[in-house]
């Protein structure tokens, strides 16, 4: 996982040279910035005691999971940040590695997504469970988990993977602006009592409770009618 791990992070643009800096991390030198190590897992959820080990034996700037499917408990991340260093996927080290101090950073769609349910007017808090999930506290109605996802066609398959990976979730943002779920995602998700939303969907949904939140879609918009050419 390691030998493998560093052969793909050498091709990154800010990558200077990658050497073992012991059998289970990497001293990454990157172009006129500060040398980072990293520590690849290939553990499928990491979780806090994971991070005790990993640390105790060596420093670490970033934990790395490495496998795609693969996510890390937020309490996991808060621990290594206590301790200096942090956790992130191979997303987030890739659209990161450039920059100083990579280790604040999480992936930009998640971050979008939390700042923008954080102001929304029925949302008195957000505690983060993993990467890519969270718990939204609402004033006046039931707390919800809701699981970030970006797709372009947001398919049957897309939708059981991230119901496999956020088990927890009412509902499932795809934050990608041009995304569409398909009939068959959307027919899953109403049988799972699960809700599908795009961003403008979800901030709407929030306001209800139950089947509502659920089944929620925006109203559709009044067609304007042109006056006729005379």
């Amino acid at each position: 996982m390691t030998e493998w791990f560093a052969g793909t992070l050498e091709r990154h643009d800010a990558v200077r040279s990658i050497t073992k800096a012991s059998a289970r991390t990497l001293l990454v030198e990157r172009k006129g910035i500060t040398p980072i190590t990293i520590a690849p897992v290939a553990t499928g959820y990491l979780e806090t005691q994971d991070v005790e080990h990993i640390l105790n034996d060596q420093a670490v700037t970033i934990i790395c999971l490495v496998p795609k499917e693969a996510h890390y408990a937020w309490e996991a991340r808060e621990l290594a940040e206590s301790l200096g260093s942090t956790t992130q996927t191979v997303k987030e080290v890739f659209t990161y590695l450039s920059w100083v101090d990579p280790r604040p950073l999480v992936d930009k769609n998640v971050d979008f997504a939390r700042n923008r349910l954080a102001q929304h007017s029925r949302v008195d808090g957000i505690r983060m469970i993993c990467e890519a999930s969270m718990e939204l506290f609402r004033d006046g109605l039931s707390n919800i988990v809701i699981a970030i996802d970006y797709q372009y066609e947001f398919s049957e398959e897309a939708l059981v993977g991230a119901i496999k990976r956020h088990p927890q979730a009412n509902a499932i943002m795809n934050v990608n602006p041009n995304g569409r779920p398909t009939e068959a995602a959307l027919e899953h998700a109403r049988h799972a009592k699960i809700g599908l939303f795009n961003y403008t969907e979800l901030m709407g949904a929030l306001n209800y409770d139950g089947n509502t939140f659920l089944n929620y879609r925006p109203p559709e918009r009044p067609r304007r009618h042109l006056p006729r050419p005379r």
